[in-house]
């Protein structure tokens, strides 16, 4: 699977990012994603977080990639500032280590992975903190 492309992604003009850095996708603030205060809406940094955290689960799981199905389970977002010009995201691993996921997935042909993306603007403030829950079976 690749998220770039689904139509959702597209739409919202998500762009991937050099590995070198730091960041997985930016997001332009293109006039349909707005909000009426002029500022990038919630439902595309919901969407922004949303795809970085499927991206990061796929590069860190591509063995096994093409043999699972995720899918969101939770999501728990946490507005810092409005987002203004481009934002960028970055995910980590949050209280989950690889290898035993890749155990209980050969074992049990499932796992639970809670993935945290942050958001930032282009002075590198935080502008959005989440924490993504995965269920992640074996297909």
């Amino acid at each position: 699977m690749n998220t770039m492309d689904l139509p959702l992604i597209k739409h919202a003009g998500l762009e991937k990012m050099a590995k070198s850095s730091g960041y997985i996708f930016s997001m332009l603030p293109d006039q349909k994603l707005l909000n009426h205060l002029g500022t990038l809406h919630a439902g595309a940094l919901f969407i922004l977080a949303e795809a970085t955290s499927g991206e990061f689960l796929l590069k860190e799981f591509k063995t096994v990639a093409n043999k699972v199905v995720p899918v969101v389970r939770k999501a728990e977002i946490k507005f810092s500032k409005p987002a203004d010009g481009i934002v960028y995201s970055k995910a980590e691993y949050l209280n989950t280590d690889k290898n035993e996921v890749l155990i209980e997935l050969k074992n049990r042909k499932r796992a639970i992975v809670n993935v945290r993306v942050d958001l930032y603007n282009e002075s590198k403030e935080r502008v959005f903190t989440s924490v993504f829950c995965w269920f992640i079976i074996m297909n």
